[in-house]
């Protein structure tokens, strides 16, 4: 079906980036425009499907799967298709509508980066009072800022890393929390997202931590179980991966605790960028079940692959 107008994609990657890109993704900038154009293809061949097709947006998909064309177009249906089996929650999403969570200071990302050049989102699930916002809330506010995040090319190169901070999380949080909401959560960052998850950091694990986390555990692929890190009180062992330089007071480091209310306003200036996006999808749900394809427990597309880099 007829996609987005094509935008004039420019590369913002310095010469370093572009050879961990070349040696860990295989992205070759020579090939950059071919590689594109190849999943563009396939994308405008999909019916029923009414997708960006702009040179950046293509580019998230084609380098979170190392630039394999089928596993690309895999992720890009199962984003659109996500978005079309859960109209509920992605109708009129914006930063607007979920900025109450914005303001708890639940979710947000340090300004700079870890060792090795990775985003940093911070998880505060004991800001949560499941009397004030539904649980719902949190998964479409991780939507919307790993969906800014991503725009940025160093980030998709270098992927992201979690600190799931569980301080005062308590039985009140651990009830509210649902194998189906892990699910979803789950499935979203690791099926149907664009990005490159290369650490969870748990901190403050409370004395239920093993009834919490064995409502998450089955739903995470073996490849995301080995980035795991429990440290426990020890909020210092986070400075292995991320210098004191760069964190906060409260992990042990140097700087001031984020701005709330400035990370809040931030985002509200996307609005328009998010209801720009409400016009893509697919146009029914079922031809979005016919067209997700799946992948087996290697991460393989179960129809072929063109290009195919084993690392990771």
């Amino acid at each position: 079906m007829e996609s987005s107008p094509e935008k004039e994609y420019l590369c913002t990657l310095t010469p370093e980036l572009i050879k961990k890109a070349e040696k860990e993704l295989n992205e070759k900038p020579q090939w950059r425009e071919r590689d594109i154009q190849a999943l563009r293809d396939m994308v405008n061949k999909q019916q029923d499907l009414f997708a960006r097709t702009d040179d950046a947006f293509l580019l998230r998909f084609l380098r979170a799967r190392k630039f394999d064309y089928d596993r690309a177009f895999s992720l890009l249906l199962n984003f659109y298709r996500m978005k079309a089996e859960n109209k509920d929650l992605f109708v009129d999403l914006k930063p607007s509508t979920i900025q109450h969570v914005l303001r708890s200071g639940l979710l947000t990302a340090l300004e700079h980066r870890d060792r090795e050049g990775r985003k940093v989102i911070v998880l505060k699930p004991g800001r949560w009072n499941p009397e004030t916002f539904p649980l719902f809330d949190m998964y479409k506010t991780w939507f919307v800022i790993l969906s800014k995040l991503i725009e940025d090319e160093e980030t998709q190169v270098n992927g992201i890393i979690t600190i799931m901070d569980l301080k005062d999380v308590g039985w009140v949080q651990v009830r509210a929390l649902s194998p189906f909401y892990a699910k979803k959560v789950t499935s979203m960052i690791q099926e149907c997202f664009p990005l490159r998850l290369k650490g969870i950091h748990y901190i403050h694990e409370p004395s239920m931590f093993d009834i919490l986390f064995s409502i998450v555990r089955p739903f995470l692929k073996e490849k995301i179980v080995k980035r795991l890190h429990f440290h426990g009180q020890n909020v210092s062992a986070l400075h292995e991966f991320v210098s004191p330089e760069n964190l906060p007071e409260e992990y042990n480091g140097v700087l001031k605790e984020i701005d709330i209310e400035a990370w809040t306003e931030n985002f509200l200036k996307y609005d328009a960028q998010f209801e720009e996006e409400f016009k893509y999808g697919f146009k029914k749900l079922q031809q979005a079940n016919k067209s997700v394809i799946k992948e087996d427990a290697t991460g393989e597309c179960l129809m072929g692959t063109y290009r195919k880099l084993e690392v990771d």
